[in-house]
């Protein structure tokens, strides 16, 4: 497991871009008041809090299969969090009127049995919505990957799954979602310097802490001066832009 860390470690690394990510995604999945709404992987609870703050905490659940979810529970006290997989949610069907999965998709195997389990709790009706990054416009990951493919060409990388917004709608369709509908969502984050950023990938979060984690230290040091000369060797503070891609649904 690669998100069995501490909640602060993964907000340090990849929090602040999910923090910026969730009342967009939150708005592009039509969540509004009245609505029960659970959060499939959610992590230290970023896109939790962010339910809990339109919905209120005890319209809101969460799941996650890691030891992140201690995190969430934690943040958003009175939402119903529990342990476990996208693809075998703990809830009977029909328990809510809409399921969202930030930033999840492209981690599961079998993304589409992911999303046809979210349409099984959510009513008829109702909506599910996922999103994922699209690594090429994420200057965090993508520019790290190819970072580290320059020193070892034979580092596949992170897997991507989804190549294009057409594939993401592609998915929703055979999860037998109806009305399937895409858009791109813009986000950034800063940074004091270069040396935070570096810092932030020494917490061992997903699969680029864990490969920072297991490269011996000349390894280590080129990918990081790799990375620098492809970000522009900032000196002094600077902002990384992302791009997620969304998809949403409604359940049948």
């Amino acid at each position: 497991m690669t998100f069995d860390v501490s909640g602060n470690a993964y907000d340090n690394f990849m929090g602040r871009y999910a923090r910026e990510l969730a009342p967009a995604f939150a708005d592009f999945s039509g969540i509004r008041t009245g609505s029960t709404v659970l959060d499939v992987g959610c992590g230290s609870g970023i896109l939790t809090a962010e339910l809990a703050r339109r919905l209120g905490p005890e319209n809101v659940a969460a799941v996650d299969p890691s030891s992140l979810v201690q995190a969430c529970a934690a943040l958003v006290p009175g939402a119903d969090v529990r342990t476990g997989s996208a693809e075998a949610l703990p809830w009977p069907d029909d328990s809510f009127d809409a399921a969202l999965a930030q930033l999840v998709l492209h981690f599961l195997e079998d993304p589409v049995a992911g999303l046809a389990e979210m349409g099984r709790v959510v009513r008829g009706g109702g909506t599910v919505s996922a999103c994922s990054w699209n690594f090429p416009e994420m200057l965090l990951l993508g520019t790290f990957w190819q970072s580290a493919r320059h020193v070892d060409p034979a580092e596949p990388g992170e897997r991507l799954e989804i190549g294009s917004l057409d594939e993401l709608a592609g998915l929703g369709r055979a999860a037998e979602l109806q009305s399937v509908e895409t858009a791109s969502l813009d986000v950034a984050a800063s940074y004091e310097s270069f040396d935070e950023l570096w810092g932030t990938f020494q917490h061992g979060v997903g699969p680029a802490g864990n490969y920072i984690a297991r490269l011996d230290p000349e390894a280590r040091d080129a990918t990081r001066d790799e990375y620098r000369r492809r970000l522009g060797d900032p000196s002094g503070s600077f902002t990384l832009t992302a791009q997620a891609w969304a998809v949403r649904g409604r359940v049948a």
